[in-house]
């Protein structure tokens, strides 16, 4: 198995985790985070704004499903199609990706993160957690 997707497979670990610390070990200094469609509206990234963005609180139970990838050796590049689920305190979620990790020359960080997400479904958890109450109650607590 190559550097490369030995690298993807721990990335993947990593967000199962949901831990920053090894989110963040396997991006290079200059790594940065996009977020597709650019209809969502999301800035592209650096590490020190990803970091700082984290939400540790919003999902428990995070599992994200490869249903494919593909290495381009020479293009230094691993495209995953996946699939991810987690609990969150608005109920279950569940959302779709094309990962793009690009890698530096050596194969062992990632460069550039291209993330292209079901964006329908992510304002749909965020509308939900932002909800105000509906019976007179606290109604969900803000994560982060």
């Amino acid at each position: 198995m190559s550097a490369r997707r030995q690298l993807t497979l721990a990335a993947i670990d990593a967000y199962n985790e949901w831990d920053i610390a090894k989110i963040m070990a396997f991006r290079a200094p200059e790594c940065t985070h996009v977020m597709l469609p650019k209809s969502a509206g999301l800035p592209t990234k650096n590490n020190a704004e990803y970091e700082a963005g984290f939400q540790p609180n919003l999902f428990r139970n995070f599992n994200i499903t490869v249903n494919d990838i593909i290495e381009d050796d020479k293009a230094n590049k691993v495209v995953l199609l996946a699939q991810s689920s987690a609990d969150t305190d608005a109920g279950p979620y569940e959302n779709e990706y094309v990962l793009i990790l690009e890698f530096n020359e050596a194969g062992d960080k990632v460069t550039r993160f291209i993330e292209f997400f079901d964006s329908a479904g992510a304002r749909d958890l965020a509308a939900k957690l932002t909800a105000p109450p509906k019976d007179g109650g606290e109604g969900l607590k803000k994560n982060g």
